[in-house]
């Protein structure tokens, strides 16, 4: 069990830079502040154009200033798909150590649960 609270540990230092990166910019486009509007520069103009060019790798897979259609995509993609395949290793690993050491296996089981069904509900009140 130890070396798996350790790969555990490894695995989580190396992804969660991106892992965070990833969600704030996720985040920030869920409410489209990255959108530039058209026209005359509007109130705050420059942090929306940062976030816009932040938001790129998100978006398209490439550095800021880069084209799409470059070799640097085919990499960028490579290590979000490493990303995620490493954060779902790095999550089963946790959930099992979750119940490995909690003294109330219950309430992580229920944790999960709550998990999964909140969102679920939100996109279902969503789509109504």
């Amino acid at each position: 069990m130890k070396s798996l609270r350790q790969i555990h540990l490894y695995l989580g230092c190396v992804f969660t830079p991106l892992l965070i990166y990833f969600s704030i910019s996720g985040a920030w486009q869920a409410f489209r502040f990255n959108d530039v509007p058209k026209g005359p520069a509007g109130e705050n103009a420059t942090m929306r154009i940062a976030l816009r060019a932040l938001s790129n790798p998100h978006r398209n897979s490439t550095m800021p200033g880069h084209d799409a259609k470059t070799s640097e995509s085919i990499s960028f993609s490579v290590v979000a798909a490493l990303m995620a395949l490493g954060m779902v290793f790095t999550s089963i690993i946790g959930v099992i150590l979750a119940f490995r050491f909690s003294r109330r296996p219950l309430v992580v089981a229920m944790c999960l649960a709550a998990g999964l069904v909140i969102p679920v509900a939100f996109l279902l009140m969503a789509a109504n």
